[in-house]
């Protein structure tokens, strides 16, 4: 069985074809919704082909691996978590140790364009080295906007569950001059607005291992799970 751990709408999106294409996987995800009716079990079975378990942290996981849940047979792992998830390293540690199949699924970042004051950053730490004191800064909440806020403490930071045009360019209220946005997940009507309006954009990336193996595009990472499952007997 595949474990596919969750929390990114890339992940949902694999999970549906890899439901679609009759393979069993077990999505590891950070949380349930609060509004569904299963929160709070250990174990959801959606379909045949599929079930879930909330794995919040890399203790969980470890529990997962190390056998708290009885008869899983994890084969391999394809990691669709979010950019800087206290999980992937954690993962990418056992399947090592365990001689595991491993991937890393996020989607293949934007591309600039023309006017675009976009800056790349590896890191959190590096924010605090580019974005300067007293700037007003905006970003969108997720797994790693308080640790933003706590590095960007002697800037005015604002974050918001979800980022828009509307407000990139507030009205009655001075608008941000620095915009945080992970690659991974970063949309681009934002950042269109964020160039006619001449905003700074620091584009955070997580650091990459170079070892792992790794798929941008849902077909590429889809093929890689169908050839595990035949490899593993996986598919129903």
């Amino acid at each position: 069985m595949i474990l596919l751990l969750g929390g990114t709408r890339e992940a949902r999106n694999l999970a549906q074809h890899m439901g679609e294409a009759g393979l069993r996987f077990l999505v590891g995800d950070l949380a349930l919704p609060s509004d569904d009716p299963l929160n709070g079990q250990s174990a959801i079975r959606l379909s045949d082909a599929m079930q879930t378990r909330v794995i919040p942290d890399p203790e969980a996981l470890l529990a997962l691996f190390e056998g708290a849940d009885i008869g899983l047979d994890i084969t391999a792992v394809i990691d669709a978590g979010p950019a800087f998830d206290s999980r992937t390293a954690p993962c990418v540690a056992l399947c090592r140790s365990r001689n595991l199949p491993y991937l890393r699924y996020e989607r293949a970042g934007l591309r600039s364009q023309p006017g675009d004051a976009w800056h790349h950053v590896k890191g959190l730490k590096s924010l605090m080295e580019l974005i300067p004191v007293g700037a007003r800064v905006l970003c969108e909440a997720g797994p790693v906007a308080t640790q933003i806020e706590t590095l960007l403490q002697e800037r005015r930071v604002t974050t918001v569950p979800s980022i828009s045009s509307a407000q990139i360019v507030p009205t009655g209220t001075a608008a941000p001059d620095w915009l945080v946005v992970l690659r991974a997940t970063a949309q681009r009507q934002c950042l269109d607005t964020a160039r006619h309006t001449g905003l700074q954009v620091a584009m955070l990336s997580a650091p990459v291992d170079g070892t792992v193996e790794r798929r941008e595009h849902l077909l590429d990472a889809l093929e890689w799970a169908e050839a595990q499952s035949m490899a593993a007997g996986g598919v129903i």
